[in-house]
């Protein structure tokens, strides 16, 4: 297939038809490249300035100056003069698309060009990225986890009741090498933390000197979590742990304001109750802060 710039030549808008526009075509959400994930890409029409409905639009992408053959995907109305859909490419770099845009017996088409960011985000809250790092660092954790649980169990338990927890671990092992999972967990604490800010709340640095203090005193008890934190890097593991307890320590906050609240509300009963009480009331806080937070998902799928 001849590449497109040659088969539009210098012509970069023309009409087919009796009756001509002055359609106007521009990129509103230009696509990116991840590894086996779809990227949204959308355009807007408008005749006279003003939005056009009712099209039938598809793109043609293919690269520049590069053989990748091409990739054709079909663009839906979106809200008024904004068509959508999604693109898989194969890399970064100067990428084309020509799109072919009926209305009726009326045929535009428009060759557009753009350069194909990566994007290192598997998810976006309200902008802020969420990374590869933060889910490796989030996996790290929880191996740590894991590693305390079996090497307490393997002084605790012996024969069959040993072979049952270990086999308990490894399940959770197993569970954990699941990208989904971590990313679900850091969706949920960020946007708690990002509550805890709404809210007013703030975390000092002497808050966060005493959580690192418990965790290194808690990490050097075992041999496993400290040969888990070498080998990833002690540097770069405290810095990331940093970070990362003070989005604990915000969404803790929230979960003290429940607390309160549920004991104010049930002065008469257990503390045990309360706290169950108290779970219930943040989860519901939970869903109805991510569902009002604008969160994009780049994820891969998995088997």
């Amino acid at each position: 297939m001849k590449k497109m710039a040659v088969a539009v030549l210098i012509i970069t808008l023309f009409l087919v038809g009796c009756h001509k526009q002055d359609w106007e075509v521009s990129i509103k959400t230009k696509p990116f490249y991840k590894e086996g994930v779809p990227a949204p890409f959308a355009v807007e029409v408008k005749a006279n300035g003003k939005p056009v409905s009712g099209l039938t639009v598809h793109a043609t992408f293919e690269m520049v100056n590069m053989d990748h053959g091409t990739i054709t995907t079909t663009l839906r109305e979106k809200s008024e003069g904004v068509y959508e859909g999604k693109v898989q490419l194969p890399m970064e770099g100067d990428w084309e698309a020509l799109l072919r845009i009926k209305n009726g017996k009326q045929t535009m088409e428009k060759l557009v060009k753009m350069k194909v960011k990566k994007e290192d985000a598997v998810a976006m809250i309200n902008g802020l990225a969420i990374t590869m790092k933060d889910v490796h660092f989030y996996q790290t954790l929880s191996q740590i986890g894991i590693a305390i649980g079996k090497e307490t169990d393997q002084a605790k338990y012996k024969g069959e009741e040993l072979k049952e927890r270990l086999n308990y671990w490894e399940r959770q092992n197993q569970h954990l090498q699941q990208i989904h999972p971590s990313v679900t967990h850091l969706i949920e604490l960020h946007s708690m933390a990002l509550l805890a800010k709404e809210k007013g709340y703030s975390v000092t640095k002497s808050e966060v000197a005493k959580e690192l203090t418990e965790r290194k005193r808690q990490y050097d008890r075992y041999k496993t979590a400290k040969e888990i934190i070498r080998q990833y890097g002690e540097k770069k593991f405290w810095k990331q742990q940093q970070q990362y307890a003070e989005l604990v320590l915000l969404a803790k906050k929230v979960w003290n304001d429940m607390v309160k609240q549920t004991e104010k509300e049930n002065p008469n009963v257990a503390k045990t109750e309360i706290y169950f009480l108290a779970q219930k009331k943040y989860d519901e806080l939970l869903i109805s802060q991510v569902n009002s937070l604008q969160i994009k998902l780049y994820l891969p799928s998995e088997s």
